[in-house]
């Protein structure tokens, strides 16, 4: 899989990761304003500090692919929305900003759909490597009977 540019292969990693850019920056403690930077129109080019906490924060990201391109995006297996954001423990007011967008501690009502829907995909991925699990456990013990 290859995009010609940086900026693409970020944009496709927080695509595939299902969050929204804001949500993604949040998780590896950056700017969302960075990453819209680098995606977004201005197609800046990351610094290596940014791309340290992607690499740090997925490790399953291949890093030749997301710097030079070159081979698969990810290494063993492919995360889907393996992801855990931390929120404030504060009470969050909600505040509607002059486009009519509700905000909760700056997460929007769209970032937060996404987060949920990301994580129900999670769940389901999660549910079927357990019911693979069970059936690899089964024809285990049936051939330990044999």
């Amino acid at each position: 899989m290859s995009q010609s540019s940086i900026n693409q292969r970020l944009k496709f990693l927080i695509e595939h990761m299902g969050v929204s850019a804001r949500a993604f920056s949040e998780l590896i403690g950056e700017s969302p304003t960075n990453t819209q930077n680098y995606i977004g129109k201005r197609n800046s080019m990351p610094g290596a500090d940014y791309i340290e906490k992607i690499l740090s924060h997925f490790e399953h990201v291949n890093p030749i692919w997301l710097i030079q391109g070159i081979g698969e995006p990810f290494t063993g297996e492919i995360p889907t929305a393996s992801i855990s954001i931390n929120t404030k423990k504060t009470k969050g007011s909600i505040q509607t900003s002059n486009n009519g967008h509700n905000t909760i501690n700056n997460f929007s009502l769209d970032d937060c759909r996404r987060d949920l829907e990301a994580s129900r995909k999670e769940v389901e991925l999660l549910r079927s490597q357990v019911q693979d699990k069970e059936r690899i456990i089964q024809l285990l013990e049936m051939q330990l009977k044999k």
